[in-house]
Parts: C-alpha cells; sequence; structure tokens
C-alpha cells in the first residue's frame, strides 16, 4: 500500500503546478475599445491561490487565422492575483478572439493542451452585435449529419458473465451532442431500450454472455448500428454502489476460481486520499471514507497483487463543498450616474463566514454572451480536468437542475480511461517533457563582435528605466550570461540593459513567446470552454444602439517631420550629437575653418562656408571654384539600433504597464459631461474581511440598458465561487 501510495506521490512531488483562470471584462468589443482581464493563479493540486509563479504570460489570438495579434507579460502579485489591459486597435479585424494565459508552474496544463483562456468577440459595429446575439439561438441536440456512438463500460472493460454499467455518448460529425434512442442487441435480438437522458448521454446496465454478439442499434436513425467488442472471457469488474456523504461504496466481482489480492486507491488531482486491500473470490465490497477529500474529480483504481491496473473509475467527491458568494444591491432600478453599492458575503457549504479574495466585473448585457457558461467553478473543477469537450459544464453546478449529479456522474463515465489528466501514465509525460518555460527570469546572453582574449571575468551590467528613476546592478557569469529577474522586468513596459567593458558585444534576450509558439507548431491546441446552445430565442436587446453614437466618427490628425523617439534615446542622440561630433564654426565664420579652431557647435539647417579636404590652411589661400563649397549644416542622424550599440546599450520589454481602469467618481466629478461606458466597473482584487463582508461602490454611465455584475473568487481552503447580479439603469 505505502508503495501504491508512493508511486503517485513521486511524480508531483519537487514539481509543483498550478492552474491559471482569467476571464475578460466582457464577451464583445469594438475595435479600438481596451479590453481588461483578471486573472488567479492558483495551486493546481489544493487550488488555493498560489505565489509561486510571478510572470502571467496573455496572448490575444485570432482564432480562425491562428495568428498572434497581442503578446505581453504581465506581473503576478504575492496573492496569485494579475490583471491587465489588451489593446484593440481600430484596424483590428473583426472576428473570434481568443485571450490566453500561461504561467511557469501552469505550463503542465498547456503541454495537455488545456489553454486557460476567454473567448471574445471583436465587431467593427454596433449593429453586429444584435445581429449576433438574435441569430445564437439554435435547436439543442442538432441531429443532422452522421453521428458517432460510443460506449463506455464501468472500469474500463466487459467481463461475460459479469453485470456492469455501460454509459453511453453520442455525437453529430461536427462533434454537438445527439439525442437519440435504441436498443441492446444480442445475436440481432433487443435485450434492452436505452435512451439519452442529458447531452447525448446515458446509461444502461447488461451482462454480456459468453459466446454472444452483441450491437448497438439506434432506432431513431435508420441503418446506424454499431458492434460491441472488447467483452472479455475472465477478468474483473469494479461497480460504484453509494457516493453519498462521508463515504464511498463500491462492488468488486471476479470470474476467477483463486482468490486474488487486490488494492483500491482513492486520488484527487494526484494526492492519495486512501487506499483498501482486500482478498476476492467472487464478489467483495469496499467501504472508503471521504469526510476529508476536497471537492472534485476523483479516481477509483482497482490493482492486482504487482500494482497493475485492472479497472479504472472516475467520480465526483463533495459537490456540496464551494464557496458561497452572494451579492445583495438596495434596488433593481437606478438612474444615469448615480451611485451603487454592492454588499457581497462570502461562506463555506454550512453557511459560516470565510475570508475570500474575488474580483468583479460589471457590463451591459449587450455587450456579453448568454451562450459563455464558463466561470472558475466549472473551468477549475471540471473542464481543465479532463480531456474532450464538455456541453455547457456550468449545468452540474446549477442546484436548480435536480439531476444535474446523475447526469455528471455519466458525464464522467463517458470519458473512459486517461482521460484524467492526473492519471499515472499523463503524470509520467508531463514530468519528463519538463516546463515550456523554464523560470520566470529571462536569460540573457553577451557575444562578442569580434575575437578577443578569453577572459573569464565577470561584467557588470546596469538595467534602469528612461529617466534612471529606478537602477538596478548585476553581473554576468563567466561565460557572459545573466538573467532578467522578475524585479528586473517590473522596470517598465521598456527599460534599458548597459554593459561595462572595454570590448564590445551583442546582446540577446529570450523571447518566452518564441518558445510557445515552437510548441504550438508540435501540437494543436484544445480550448476547454463550451458554449451553451440556447433551446429558446435569446432575450430583446435592452440597449438602445443609438446610446454609443455620441463619439466623433472620424478624426485626423496631421504633422509634419515629427518622428517619436523614447525620451532617454532622445538625450542619447543629443549627446551622440553634441559630445561625440567634432564639427565647429571658426572664427572666421567658416565650418570647420583649419586655421581657427572654436568650441562653437554649428546650427542646425543653417548654410556654411567650407574648404575642401585639401586646403589645410586658409592664411594666403587664392579661392577657386573647386576649393571650398556652400553647405547646408545637418547633424549625423542616428538609427535606434546604432544609438543602443554606441551606448553599449540594449532596450528590453518588461511587464506591460497600463494606467488604472477609469471610474468615474459623480459625488466630486462634473455630471453634465457625457459617459458613454458600457463597463462601469471592475475590480480585480477584493478581499472580504473576517466575517466575509466587502462593500463595493461604483457609479452608472448614461447607457440605458440592463446591467450584469459577476464576482469570482477563491476562499479560505481553495473553496471557489460564482455568483452575478443584475440591474437596470433608466
Amino acid at each position: 500500500m505505502d508503495r501504491l501510495a508512493e508511486r503517485l506521490d513521486r511524480l508531483v512531488a519537487g514539481n509543483p503546478l498550478t492552474i491559471v483562470y482569467i476571464r475578460s471584462d466582457k464577451e464583445t468589443y469594438l475595435c479600438g475599445e481596451d479590453l481588461w482581464f483578471n486573472a488567479f493563479v492558483l495551486n493546481a493540486q489544493d487550488l488555493t491561490l498560489s505565489g509561486l509563479d510571478k510572470t502571467l504570460y496573455v496572448q490575444l489570438k485570432h482564432r480562425e487565422k491562428d495568428s498572434t495579434v497581442w503578446q505581453e507579460m504581465y506581473p503576478i502579485n504575492s496573492n496569485g492575483v494579475s490583471s491587465g489591459k489588451v489593446y484593440l486597435p481600430q484596424t483590428l479585424p473583426g472576428g473570434n478572439y481568443i485571450l490566453e494565459a500561461y504561467s511557469v508552474h501552469s505550463s503542465f496544463f498547456y503541454k495537455q493542451r488545456f489553454y486557460s483562456a476567454s473567448r471574445v468577440r471583436v465587431v467593427n459595429d454596433l449593429k453586429e452585435i444584435r445581429n449576433k446575439r438574435n441569430g445564437m439561438a439554435k435547436a439543442a441536440g442538432i441531429q443532422n449529419g452522421k453521428i458517432q456512438f460510443g460506449i463506455y463500460p464501468e472500469g474500463g472493460s466487459l467481463v461475460a458473465g459479469l453485470q456492469s454499467v455501460v454509459a453511453f455518448k453520442a455525437v453529430n460529425k461536427d462533434g454537438a451532442f445527439a439525442d437519440v434512442s435504441g436498443s441492446l442487441l444480442k445475436d440481432n435480438i433487443p435485450v434492452a431500450d436505452f435512451t439519452t437522458t442529458h447531452a447525448g448521454m446515458g446509461r444502461f446496465v447488461f451482462t454480456p454472455e459468453r459466446g454472444a454478439k452483441y450491437s448497438i442499434a439506434l432506432t431513431n436513425k435508420s441503418n446506424y448500428t454499431f458492434p460491441v467488442t472488447g467483452i472479455r472471457d475472465s477478468g474483473m469488474v469494479m461497480s460504484l454502489l453509494k457516493n453519498e456523504g462521508d463515504s464511498l461504496v463500491f462492488r468488486l466481482t471476479s470470474t476467477y476460481a483463486n482468490k486474488k489480492k487486490i488494492f483500491l486507491r482513492l486520488q484527487t488531482r494526484g494526492m492519495v486520499q486512501a487506499i483498501a486491500a482486500g482478498s476476492l473470490t467472487d464478489s467483495l465490497t469496499i467501504k472508503i471514507p471521504i469526510a476529508n477529500c476536497p471537492q472534485g474529480i476523483a479516481e477509483v483504481t482497482l490493482f492486482d497483487e504487482q500494482l497493475q491496473p485492472l479497472a479504472e473509475r472516475l467520480l465526483y467527491v463533495h459537490p456540496e463543498k464551494k464557496l458561497g458568494i452572494s451579492l445583495h444591491l438596495e434596488k433593481e432600478r437606478f438612474a444615469q450616474k448615480e451611485k451603487v453599492s454592492l454588499k457581497i458575503k462570502t461562506t463555506d457549504e454550512k453557511g459560516n463566514a470565510v475570508p475570500a479574495i474575488l474580483n468583479l466585473r460589471v457590463y451591459d448585457d449587450l455587450f456579453g454572451n448568454p451562450g459563455n457558461t464558463n466561470n472558475i467553478v466549472n473551468y477549475c473543477y471540471l473542464s481543465s480536468q479532463l480531456r474532450g469537450r464538455i456541453y455547457d459544464p456550468s449545468y452540474y453546478f446549477d442546484s436548480s437542475n435536480t439531476d444535474r449529479f446523475k447526469h455528471l456522474d455519466v458525464l464522467l463515465l463517458t470519458q473512459g480511461w486517461r482521460k484524467y489528466i492526473w492519471n499515472e501514465e499523463t503524470l509520467k509525460d508531463g514530468s519528463a517533457s519538463g516546463k515550456i518555460v523554464r523560470s520566470d527570469s529571462l536569460s540573457a546572453v553577451l557575444s562578442p563582435l569580434r575575437k578577443q582574449t578569453k577572459s573569464t571575468q565577470p561584467v557588470a551590467v546596469m538595467f534602469f528605466n528612461y529617466n534612471r528613476s529606478i537602477t538596478q546592478v548585476g553581473t554576468t557569469d563567466d561565460k557572459r550570461s545573466f538573467f532578467l529577474t522578475p524585479e528586473n522586468l517590473a522596470i517598465g513596459s521598456r527599460f534599458f540593459i548597459k554593459y561595462f567593458s572595454e570590448d564590445e558585444y551583442s546582446m540577446a534576450v529570450e523571447n518566452p513567446f518564441d518558445t510557445l509558439h515552437a510548441f504550438n507548431k508540435t501540437f494543436a491546441g484544445e480550448y476547454v470552454f463550451s458554449e451553451k446552445i440556447a433551446a429558446q430565442e435569446s432575450s430583446a436587446d435592452t440597449s438602445d444602439l443609438l446610446q454609443y453614437g455620441k463619439t466623433l466618427a472620424e478624426v485626423i490628425i496631421k504633422g509634419k517631420g515629427y518622428t517619436y523617439r523614447d525620451k532617454y534615446l532622445g538625450y542619447l542622440d543629443s549627446i551622440a550629437k553634441y559630445e561625440g561630433n567634432t564639427d565647429y564654426v571658426g572664427e572666421c565664420g567658416w565650418l570647420n575653418c583649419p586655421s581657427s579652431r572654436t568650441n562653437i557647435k554649428p546650427i542646425e539647417g543653417k548654410q556654411y562656408n567650407m574648404f575642401t579636404s585639401e586646403v589645410t590652411s586658409h592664411n594666403k589661400v587664392i579661392l577657386t571654384s573647386t576649393n571650398h563649397k556652400t553647405v547646408t549644416y545637418h547633424y549625423p542622424q542616428y538609427t535606434e539600433e546604432e544609438l543602443l550599440k554606441k551606448f553599449k546599450m540594449a532596450m528590453i520589454k518588461g511587464y506591460y504597464q497600463s494606467k488604472a481602469f477609469y471610474e468615474p467618481d459623480y459625488d466630486v466629478e462634473d455630471r453634465s459631461l457625457p459617459d458613454n461606458r458600457n463597463v462601469i466597473a471592475r475590480n480585480p482584487e477584493i478581499i472580504t474581511d473576517a466575517n466575509g463582508e466587502a462593500v463595493i461602490s461604483f457609479f452608472c454611465s448614461d447607457i440605458q440598458s440592463r446591467f450584469t455584475g459577476i464576482v469570482e473568487g477563491v476562499g479560505q481552503g481553495g473553496l471557489l465561487g460564482s455568483a452575478e447580479v443584475g440591474f437596470i439603469v433608466r
């Protein structure tokens, strides 16, 4: 039993894992708007907030073209919280985009093709939003096209003579679920009928007979039959009899005549919760305590005496353990620019107050997507733990769905062997392949520009921003390598590195996104969100599009001869022009007069006379048409690359730093100015007190619409929760 526990513990010990959850402030954007996001970085096993990772790597990708339009690094604070802005330029093509995020220790999930992602839509015209929403309604369970039908015996295998629970799943050619009914045939004679109960899935009970041939016939689909194969003549079957409260009860049956020693192991997210051992002849009942198990998917595996797996099953434990978030508004209707006070209360499953870290976003419903049902609860507990698409994962966490736990169990039965990402085989592959990004620090190296002596002396380097208000120092190793730490990256969106050496070097800094792009070329991504298909028409929009028409359609800015340059580079340019320039105006007023050198610098754009190079002194020189000329003086022009090379420097991208999200305070600000904000509140980090309470205030805009506020977060002990509230502005 110790060996069985250690076998799993070894795979995660010393290799801590994190999971990233990211969400944008709304789902639909106009070109030119700012996209704001909130992100939590959690310990992947106990789902508590983690301060292990320091850098969040964020990309915005066009979903159809698979092209990257934005990639930046953002800091993660010590609470495991990150937030920031993504700029959507006016020239950005409309379409569907993916906001994608990962960190160093969440690379394991990235390697399994589970991206923490938020789906957004970018439009060029507000009318596109309304047309998109009105066209979202579809019939649930599309029946068109060829059906793919799969059966999944509980435990993994059918054994002749032993009763098994068999789950099934039907999807069409597009991957959407299909509602079907049919019969199990034995030698072409119906012996059992079945029908789907939720999202194209269902189950039936079946005892196969030795030598019989079985098949599936879908009665509401002509000519759709599927053979049932893989029935074993001997073996063991594992069945779950009870999953309630503080225990799990399993029944093991066997066709072997001799007594067999067996082990049953229960684990959640790579953590062994219990191991039972026993001797099995024909049948055995085992009860496993789960009172202290965390919420989530659990894997139960049956092993033989040589610790080889015989059967495996996924199940869900303690769905009642969650962070309760209650939201209270003093009324349901507010006036334009009126102050809103939102009271938040966080509790555990027993109603006891618990402190929590939450985020908030409040937006006009017109810019939402009623089909996007992903939240921190169903993503972290369900979607990110399984391979394969899950239709409407929020269904299984909605208390209004009375049969949700039965349907959740069928969902887990249809995942089959090796669909749980915490199984031993997946963990072995993940630990063997290492991390996509090695650390939160970026590697850098100085390479000599010409052949030099083999010096092993370290080279001093300095990191600073444009006005040197922040200055940090470091040194290379004997191979002239060094690292840019998170502290260095926090200097600014752009900062400088200068090396101090008589020799000249080129400087190369690692780009973590290059590694990511190389990985993506090898593996296709599988996003874990799934859109809920509406069974009825979407509700009518309450926003009047004319409310958003109070902005200028076009602004043209004309300039002449202006080139933007970083402030510090401008300073270096001035130094290079004046201090490094040997040109002067002689006493005679000629440029670079050979007989009267002065410290007077020429003036940009002014015309000067100057001698040709063969004249070494102007004394007693007879002027001819060939020994002098008139020039308009211009100082030397340096490119950015030339300037940096000249001063032994490099300019580096650090953490993207955006200004604070704008929320007006109409208690003191002018109310007469128009306010067309469609996102009226955003707070990436709300901390409830010891009583689980917090109060957040914000002001409505001039938009008359229905607004939705969503609060998500993490409570003490890794409890996850999500809640929403709605109100109308009139």
